[in-house]
């Protein structure tokens, strides 16, 4: 059973106090939106159209991942805007080689992987830092030789050399930062800060320079906990918050969807974040955001044993279904429908 009850009543030290009756959600606006998924059935990249329920048609526009063991159980899926390399997709699968899983940049127009690194672990989330160029990836374990995991994971940073070029290929020649269970990472070009979600914390982090602009290493400056393993990390765009999800089911006093916001002390320089406060109290949600009109939509497990769902559920309409996808992260592409 899927979790889809607004919580009610008062919040205190950013929790919400269940117990009222269920609200409805806002209405959604009329504007149409695109939107990207990961589709695990087919492993590809795939875009549909907000306004429509049925997406049973052939996507509008799609990427199959290669077939090889490191391209297994694709993860995550950002659109980003470059000066150099056009419309990218950047992307990250889980894998299943005892090498590890892969992260990519394939560039929209032609779909060709303009780049690509085979990461430890099994990565579960990618970003790319706007203005350096650098592609980031989050696993939630490390990898031992072999195909046993090892407790661990962490953020891992793929910097190129000079600004405008494409990062190494290289694991080596990444900065990694250890963070037991991350799942999420999210680029804040307001604040130029680099979020990452795993277990029992959200955490912010600086990026450490050298003279030339380029990144030599990540400070953290910033550290939210809670109980349980955050999911995901995405940003609200229709407002300035941050929403992150944290799995467990009702014996996890913090599971649910989540916002807050990273603030800077205007006297002393020091970050911190929000206080939190929960939206809903779903157990296995693997994505969540809302569009720029306001409209949440998400992806929503129905189970601990089941990561993926035919469904990408929608606030103020009908959910969008495609029979037989095995869908894990869906994402807003950028722009509205003209």
């Amino acid at each position: 059973m899927k979790r889809r009850t607004l919580l009610r009543g008062a919040v205190t030290a950013g929790l919400a106090v269940a117990g009222g009756a269920a609200m409805a959600r806002p209405a959604a606006a009329n504007t149409d939106y695109l939107l990207v998924v990961v589709e695990q059935a087919a492993n590809q990249i795939q875009r549909f159209s907000n306004g429509t329920a049925d997406w049973n048609t052939t996507p509008g526009w799609h990427w199959s991942a290669p077939n090889t063991d490191t391209w297994k159980y694709l993860a995550d899926v950002r659109r980003r805007l470059t000066a150099t390399w056009d419309d990218v997709l950047v992307c990250c699968a889980n894998g299943t080689s005892s090498t590890g899983g892969r992260a990519a940049m394939v560039r929209e127009s032609n779909k060709e992987v303009i780049w690509t690194a085979v990461v430890p672990g099994n990565p579960h989330a990618v970003e790319r830092i706007d203005g350096h160029g650098a592609i980031v990836t989050a696993s939630s374990r490390a990898r031992t030789t072999g195909p046993a995991y090892q407790s661990g994971g962490g953020i891992n940073v793929f910097v190129p050399a000079t600004h405008g070029g494409l990062p190494p290929t290289s694991f080596a020649d990444s900065i990694s930062t250890g963070f037991p269970g991350a799942h999420g990472v999210l680029w804040d070009d307001e604040h130029q800060l680099l979020l990452a979600i795993g277990h029992e914390e959200l955490r912010a982090y600086t990026l450490v320079t050298n003279a030339g602009g380029i990144i030599t290493g990540l400070s953290r400056v910033a550290t939210l906990t809670f109980t349980g393993t955050g999911h995901d990390l995405q940003p609200d765009y229709s407002s300035k918050d941050i929403l992150y999800t944290v799995g467990g089911d009702a014996s996890n006093p913090d599971h649910g969807i989540w916002k807050t916001r990273p603030v800077q002390n205007n006297i002393t320089g020091t970050w911190s974040f929000t206080t939190p406060v929960r939206l809903y109290d779903w157990y296995f949600t693997k994505s969540f955001s809302k569009l720029p009109d306001g409209t949440e939509f998400w992806v929503d497990a129905p189970s601990a044993a089941t990561w993926w769902n035919d469904t990408v559920g929608f606030s103020g309409r009908a959910d969008s279904v495609r029979t037989g996808a095995r869908f894990y992260k869906a994402r807003f592409w950028s722009h509205a429908l003209t």
